[in-house]
Order: C-alpha cells, then sequence, then structure tokens
C-alpha cells in the first residue's frame, strides 16, 4: 500500500482551466503507465494525498490536471511512501493537544529516545494461544501486552471510535463493552511507547524552575530540557529496582548494566546541555546602569 502526497502550485489559476488531478501507475519508470484514477481539485487546497492500495515500493506514478475538455502533460514518474497505518488512526486520541503543544511532546520524546512504535494485535479465532493469552477471565477485557494506546480498533469489521467502548486501562488492557467469545474478529492497532502524550506533557507541566533562573528568565527549552531529564531519572529508578540485579545460570546471563550505563550518559549529556543554557539566561544585563569610565 502506497501513499501519495501531490502539490497543486497556483490552485487558483489551474481551476480556471481543470478540473481534477489524474493519476496514473506503472510498474516501470519509463513506459506502460494506465489511467489509476481522479483526485477532484478543491478551491483553496494546495495539498492532495491519495492511497493505493495496491501500490508497492516499486511501483511509479504520474499525473496531470484534467477536465473534460483537455488534459496536461504529465508529470515527471515518482514513487511514492508506505503510510504509517495499513488503516488510518480512527479511535479517539485520549488528550487532544494543540500543534504547540504536540512540539514540545515530540521534542521531549527525541531527547529521552521514546519515539512512538506501532504494534498490531489480530485475532481471527483460529489462533486460540492468541486469543486465550490476550482475553483476560472477565471476557471483556484484551491485553495488549505491552504499553500502547490504541489507533485503530475493530470488532467483528464494526470500527470501534469512542472512549467510552473500549475503554483504556493502564495503557495496556482494553475493555469492552459486551462479551468476547471465540468466534470474535479482533483487530487492533495500537502505538508503543515507555511514557504516553500525556504523560510526557503532564512531566512538562510539572517540572519545577531549573536552579539559577526564576520565573522571569526561564524558557520554554530550559523546561524542556528539564521535563526530559526527569523522566529519564524516574525510568531509571524504576528500571534499577526491576530490572538491575545480573541473572546468571549454568547457560545464559542477564546482565542489564550496559543498557542502565547508556541512559546515565544520556541524562548526563541532557544535564550538561542544560546548564549551558542556564548560563546564557542566568544573569539579566537588561537592568544594569552606570557610568563609562575611559
Amino acid at each position: 500500500m502506497i501513499q501519495l502526497t501531490i502539490y497543486v502550485d497556483n490552485i487558483s489559476a489551474v481551476m480556471q482551466v481543470f478540473t481534477h488531478i489524474r493519476l496514473y501507475t506503472s510498474s516501470s519508470e519509463l513506459s506502460g503507465y494506465v489511467h489509476l484514477d481522479y483526485i477532484v481539485l478543491v478551491a483553496g487546497k494546495s495539498v492532495y494525498e491519495y492511497t493505493h492500495v495496491d501500490g508497492t515500493s516499486d511501483t511509479w506514478y504520474r499525473s496531470s490536471y484534467w477536465s473534460a475538455s483537455q488534459e496536461s502533460s504529465l508529470s515527471d514518474p515518482v514513487q511514492g511512501a508506505e503510510p504509517e497505518l495499513f488503516h488510518y488512526p480512527i479511535y479517539s486520541n485520549e488528550l487532544d493537544f494543540s500543534s504547540s503543544e504536540e512540539n514540545i511532546i515530540r521534542r521531549i520524546r527525541r531527547y529521552i529516545g521514546d519515539l512512538k512504535g506501532l504494534g498490531r494485535l489480530y485475532i481471527d479465532g483460529s489462533d486460540e494461544y492468541t486469543l486465550s493469552s490476550a482475553l483476560q477471565p472477565d471476557e471483556h477485557t484484551i491485553d495488549l501486552g505491552e504499553k500502547g494506546w490504541p489507533v485503530y480498533i475493530s470488532l467483528n469489521e464494526v470500527e470501534k471510535t469512542f472512549l467510552s467502548d473500549p475503554v483504556v486501562q493502564g495503557y495496556q488492557y482494553l475493555t469492552f463493552s459486551g462479551t468476547l467469545s471465540e468466534d470474535d474478529v479482533i483487530d487492533i492497532w495500537y502505538y508503543t511507547f515507555k511514557f504516553s502524550d500525556r504523560e510526557v506533557y503532564e512531566a512538562y507541566g510539572d517540572t519545577m524552575i531549573p536552579p539559577g533562573l526564576t520565573s522571569s528568565n526561564v524558557t520554554q527549552d530550559h523546561l524542556i530540557l528539564q521535563a526530559s531529564i526527569d523522566l529519564l531519572e524516574n525510568m531509571a529508578s524504576a528500571d534499577i529496582i526491576e530490572d538491575g540485579a545480573v541473572i546468571r545460570d549454568d547457560q545464559t546471563v542477564y546482565d542489564p548494566s550496559p543498557g542502565l550505563a547508556e541512559r546515565d550518559r544520556t541524562i548526563k549529556r541532557l544535564k550538561a546541555m542544560l546548564d549551558d543554557l542556564i548560563k546564557q539566561y542566568k544573569y539579566d544585563m537588561s537592568g544594569l546602569a552606570g557610568v563609562l569610565i575611559d
């Protein structure tokens, strides 16, 4: 499956002549193009997306402007990109963040190395092991098996689009309103992470002003770095308590110390970055006054 992004320069001028974008596809870059589909031009809209379900990384595309009376020349051949999800995200977000809040969350995720992954749980009744391992004794709850937040859920091909059904419990369990059975077909796509968007943004909101700064000279960059350090230190403390011991048997050795040491180096690096940034803002020189002596 391939997603195409098409940019229309000067949409108002184009729509004076044409009504559609016409797409062509081929397995070869230089020849063999056949008509694929039309995209309706919309006033004021300069970016269009098209999903080709049968497309692969080897598929080529060209496009033209089209109307019932004429068609422009074809664009240069291009290849699309695989979309992030086969199903577009449809289950509700835990919280709806503004673009500025999303930028803060994204920056913190990069600092702490907690970029979202993607998981899928598919149960069609034929895999008894998957059903028995995922379905809880209450017959209403599915265990994702790892921490995450669903972005697409369907039960017997009916999409679930509300937080109330299913309810997400602890970023790992999904509790449905009805009883689940072995005959049900369950399809769940979900983002994986160490911290949810809500947890990341709450850490930012709870962050104390770093020492040496005041409310008048602290910046968003300071708070983002401090929140990143706080999250990593909390993660390190939890991992040391839960997984800090070296475990050895006759054949294998489990030693978490390299990972813990690398996280410690990351914390130290972020603290050094914060210290350097604090030095730039620590002293407010704007209020100084005096006499220049030559």
